[in-house]
Formats: structure tokens, sequence, C-alpha cells
């Protein structure tokens, strides 16, 4: 998590393939996106807390991406927040360490 948000370089890949034609079509009442055989899959980092509690408000990056994957057609959109380890720097090895677990988890039905 960077600044509440994605490292800048995301932004630019998302502005480079979110292109009419490609993964969207306006259409006579709206845009309609074209990808709607693909998957994707977020893991997001972060210090603290974002996911929920009186963090939540402050988490803008799964939320902007999940509005993007839609806006291009992808409806299975599913991520892993990997959270509080800056928080609980004793309890970092732990948070790692279930989030490796969630993440073969998620392999293994992605």
């Amino acid at each position: 998590m960077w600044n509440f948000l994605f490292p800048p370089i995301l932004k630019a890949y998302i502005d480079a393939v979110c292109i009419a034609g490609k993964t969207f079509q306006y259409t006579e009442n709206r845009p309609v996106g074209l990808l709607t055989d693909k998957k994707a899959f977020h893991i997001q980092a972060s210090g603290g807390i974002y996911s929920e509690g009186p963090g939540k408000d402050l988490e803008t990056g799964h939320a902007y991406l999940g509005k993007v994957m839609k806006f291009m057609g992808i409806q299975s959109f599913e991520g892993i927040f990997v959270e509080g380890m800056a928080y609980m720097p004793d309890k970092a090895e732990q948070i790692k360490e279930e989030a490796i677990g969630k993440a073969i988890k998620a392999a293994e039905t992605f």
C-alpha cells in the first residue's frame, strides 16, 4: 500500500490497458467491459490495518482496482490483505505465514 493506494506504475499500467475497443466498449447506455472471461487477484500489503476497523475508510487501492476490473468486465476479482506487520511487529512472521497460506489456498481454486 502506497499512500492509501498502490505504486504509481500500477496506475500507469491501468491507464495503458483501459482501451476502448480492447478492454471495454462504449454502448448507447454506458461503457461495457470486454474481459468477461478473465479473473484477477490482488495481494495488498500494508504496515497498518486497513481492510477493517477504524482504518477501513483509508483503504482505496483494493476498492479502486475492483472498480477498474468491473469496468473492464472482470467479475471475478479476489484479494488478500497482508497487513499489520508494522503495527504489530511481534506478529509480523505470523502475519506473513498466514498470508502465504491464504495465497496457496486461493491459488488452488483460482
